[in-house]
């Protein structure tokens, strides 16, 4: 009995994990191509077998010639994201935004926890404020 609770749990953990992680692809891959990023299907072989040799949800800097160029490889979609280096400065800038909004939703919705002066009976609000119950 124990070791199906455990598996069960086990199972549980690793579908949220992978469900965490396609959000933080899908996430990244919205940011990529807001910048600029083209994308390109594996359509052909050799198209295949490029995006086979590249790390998974990584960027890559990659050279042509002098000319460096960013690739980012989603292996479950079958495409490859391909940006220049305007781009690639467009998406980190986009990252760091995105980054601070989280931080000051965060920081609005602790602020707002502080000043609703939490009681006993919920978020009423300073005493004396509130629904009046005759």
């Amino acid at each position: 009995m124990k070791f199906l609770l455990l598996l069960v749990a086990a199972v549980l953990l690793t579908s949220g994990c992978a469900a965490i992680e396609r959000a933080n692809h899908s996430g990244t891959e919205r940011l990529l191509s807001a910048a600029g990023f083209r994308v390109l299907p594996a359509n052909t072989s050799e198209r295949q077998d490029s995006l086979a040799s590249l790390p998974p949800w990584s960027i890559v800097r990659k050279f042509k010639g002098d000319e460096p160029s960013y690739v980012y490889a989603d292996p479950d979609h079958g495409v490859l994201f391909i940006g220049d280096e305007k781009a690639y400065t467009k998406f980190q800038q986009l990252a760091v935004d995105l980054r601070i909004a989280n931080e000051n939703m965060l920081a609005a919705r602790m602020n707002l926890n502080a000043a609703q002066q939490w009681n006993d009976w919920g978020c009423w609000g300073a005493p004396g404020f509130g629904p009046r119950w005759h």
